[in-house]
Formats: structure tokens, sequence, C-alpha cells
């Protein structure tokens, strides 16, 4: 082996590093939310491109040396791997939802491909090196940490935001950085012991000018998808300032049910509160933004802040309830996410013997994880609505009879990369073809967020209010 392929193989472990601790940094400093950050899955993209690029480097040098052991149970540890990471790329984007049932089994075959590899850095040849067999220890930790931590999690139905996984996983985000470290060690000793001068060439070769490109394009990725990521991951800290704005008419409060579960909201009343006659309740699910515990950023809401002006609130008087998800949940028609909707209806009704609502005019609305929400409401929990707008999200079609009896206008646009435009399509037509007869507007040429597309939309809210029951629920 050449002293540049070591110089190479040491440039692009130490990219993969940094790459690792930035992302390591991410998730302490944004949480369990980070994947659902926009510019997430361009950095997740590029960051794992760095990372099997650095791993093919070193089973170039497993092959020659030869350690063949390891380099055949690396070469399959990296097919596994890279099987992973297409499958949550997909998931990401998304391209497509249809192999998110294939993620957990090769998730598990992933784990057992490492821990073979690791094992053999320790067992075979390459444990005579003190640097190699660290690496192999280390990574075999890591591994068998991440199958325990991952069975613990399904054994208890841990959601993927309880505190206590998420720590747990940051710590090991971190220590995932150590067996890189440990290969530069190796192969900084290995240049080391190469005097001889690297030869320059008159004429560079194509595989010099590709790896040359792959340099430059490894540390542009670093920047350019970096500061991105951080832009946002800075800004999904705090609340926004429209939601802090809000946060002076919105009163904060929490609901215990009688099973001790807690759930934080905000309440807009009516302009000029009569309790002798009946209001509306439009119930505002927020989008994966809006998951938390400090009881404001929900309020950042298309809705919320349209019945929070002050016309609005004088020609359109209802209360507003807004309530905040914790991460890691969902308000239904997730898989394999805990839904908070039963909670959510039991608050409903508490207020509905507080306040004076109208139950013929209860109205549900949300965006994204608010829009799988909205359209779970509605199907899950038949006769309890009077309108829905589902705003970018996905629905269940094999729930579509329960929604016949209820007013909907969807809302999509067909560029949306992040909830694909189908869950809304294929739901719309299981309705239709249930009898029903829902609205549907799909914007053309706009993508996840649809405040562009709502604002031209006139006689919205006129619609929804005028929607009643034929009886109480």
């Amino acid at each position: 082996m050449t002293k540049k392929f070591y110089q190479n193989t040491i440039f692009f472990l130490g990219l993969t590093v940094a790459v690792g601790l930035l992302q390591s940094y991410f998730f302490v400093q944004i949480g369990a939310s980070l994947p659902t950050l926009p510019s997430f899955a361009n950095f997740f993209l590029a960051a794992n491109l760095i990372s099997f690029l650095s791993t093919g480097f070193l089973l170039r040098y497993l092959y020659k040396q030869p350690y063949q052991v390891a380099f055949w149970t690396g070469l399959f540890a990296f097919s596994t791997a890279l099987l992973r990471a297409t499958l949550l790329y997909c998931t990401l984007v998304p391209l497509t939802r249809a192999f998110e049932r294939y993620y957990l089994p090769v998730l598990f075959l992933d784990i057992g491909a490492s821990l073979i590899y690791a094992g053999s850095l320790v067992v075979s040849r390459t444990g005579r090196n003190s640097w190699l067999k660290g690496a192999g220890l280390v990574y075999f930790i890591l591994s068998g940490s991440t199958l325990a931590l991952l069975i613990w999690s399904i054994r208890t139905h841990m959601t993927p935001g309880n505190p206590t996984l998420i720590s747990i996983q940051q710590w090991l985000s971190f220590a995932g950085n150590i067996p890189p470290l440990l290969l530069i060690g190796h192969f900084w000793q290995k240049q080391s012991q190469i005097h001889s001068p690297i030869p320059q060439s008159a004429i560079a070769t194509w595989p010099d000018m590709l790896i040359d490109a792959a340099r430059l394009l490894g540390v542009a990725a670093l920047l350019f998808l970096g500061v991105p990521l951080f832009s946002e991951g800075i800004r999904a800290r705090y609340p926004s300032k429209e939601a802090l704005q809000l946060t002076r008419i919105f009163e904060a409060r929490t609901f215990i049910n009688s099973r001790g579960d807690t759930l934080s909201y905000r309440l807009l009343k009516p302009s000029g509160y009569d309790s002798t006659r009946n209001y509306p309740l439009v119930i505002s699910l927020h989008g994966g933004a809006g998951c938390g515990t400090d009881n404001i950023r929900q309020l950042a809401n298309w809705e919320v802040q349209q019945l929070a002006e002050p016309e609005n609130r004088k020609k359109y008087p209802a209360f507003v309830l807004v309530p905040q998800c914790p991460l890691g949940s969902s308000w239904g028609g997730l898989p394999n996410v805990a839904a908070r909707d039963t909670v959510v209806f039991e608050l409903m009704r508490t207020l509905e013997h507080e306040f004076s609502i109208d139950t013929t005019r209860r109205y549900v609305a949300g965006g994204s994880l608010g829009g799988y929400g909205t359209w779970h409401f509605i199907g899950a929990h038949p006769g309890v609505f009077a309108a829905a707008l589902p705003f970018c999200g996905g629905g269940n079609p094999t729930l579509a009879n329960h929604m016949v009896d209820v007013a909907i206008w969807a809302f999509h646009g067909d560029n949306d990369k992040n909830v694909p435009v189908e869950g809304s399509r294929n739901v719309v037509k299981a309705i239709q073809k249930a009898g029903g007869h829902p609205r549907y507007t799909e914007f053309k040429g706009i993508g996840h967020d649809l405040r562009p597309g709502l604002a031209t939309t006139p006689g919205l809210f006129d619609w929804l209010f005028a929607q009643k029951r034929k009886k109480s629920q």
C-alpha cells in the first residue's frame, strides 16, 4: 500500500469523524425531532456517502493485507449498512413508504452483521494489531449496546421520544466516533513507516482525479449541508415569533386525566364570551415542529394564527383548542408511534362541561403530523365532528365508511416531499367510493408548506363554520 493511499484513508476517516460529531451535536441540541427538519435528509445522505467511501478504503486495505476474515465480514456489514441507510433515506425524503415495514428486520440484520464484523477484527489476524483490535472491541460494545437498547425499547413499548431512550442514543451517537479515530491512529502509524516521498506525476491519473474530487465534494457537503441544518436546528429549539405573540391571548392550561396522563394546551375563548350562548369548538392539531413541552410552539399553526386575527375572532366567535403533543408521540394515524388522541377527547369533554360549547359544531384541523391526526380523529372517532380540515396529511382508506357524514375539505401540494400527496388522494377516493362527498384542493407546484395556496383560497372559514351535525353526539 502506498503512502498516498494511507493519507487518503486518513482524510476520509477524519471527514467521517467530523460529520459524525456534527450530527451527534445536532442530535443533542435538537433531540428526537432532528429527522423531521427539512434539510436533514440531504445531510443524512451526504454523511452516509462519506462514511461508505471511508469504509471502501478500509475494505481495500483489509483485502490487500490480506485480512480475509475481516474483509468478508466487513463487506457483509457494509452491504447491510447500505441497505438500512437506503430504506431510511426513502422514508425521510420520502421517495416511497412501501419499504417502511422492512426497516426493523433490516436494522436487526445490520446490527448482527456489525457484531460479526467487530468480532472478526478482534479474533482474526487483525487482532494482532492493537489499533484494529481496539476499534473492533469498541465497535462490538457499541453494536451490542444498540441491540440491547433496541430490544429493551420494543419489549417495554418505549416511544421514540422517551427521554431515557434519547439520552442513551445521544451517548451512543458520540461514542460511535471512537472506532474511526482508532483506525486513523492505525493508518497514521502505517503511513509514517513509509519514508519514501510520494511520487509526483506530471499527468494525474483518473483515479487520483476522482479521489481529489471526492475530497472536495466531501468538505463542501459538510459545509453547505451542515450550515442549513444547524440554522434549522436553532430555529426548532425555540418557539417562533408568531407563536410567542399569540401567548398573549391564548390561555396556557394543563389537563390531567384520571390515569395521570398530562396534556399541555392553549385555549382561546370567544371575544365577549357569553355563557348563555353556545359556541363552536375548533381543535387545531400541530405538525411535528410543534411537539414538545413548552406549551407555546404549537401556536404556530396556520389556522390558529388566522382564527386569532381580530376580524376573524369577531366574525367567527369560537373556542380554539390547541393541544401540544410530546416528542415521540402523535395524534394518531402513524404506525408504531404512540397516539395522544384519547386524552384530547377526554379534554374536549371536560371543556364542554366547563364552557358553553355547541356539540353539533365541533371542528378539527391540522397539517402534516396534525393532518394525519385530523384524518385519524374523524376516522377512528365517528359521530363527533361536524367538519374537518386536513392539511398535507394522510388518512386510512379502510376507515372511509366512518367519514362519509363529516364535511371534509382536504388540502395538499402536489410537490410535497415530506408527506406523499397520495396520502390525501387515496383516502378522498375511498370516501367518495363509500358515498361521501369530501372537498379536495390540490395546489400545483406547492410543497409541504401550504400557506401560499391557503392564502389565496377564499371562503374557507365561511365554509367551516357553516357546518353542523344534525344532532348532538
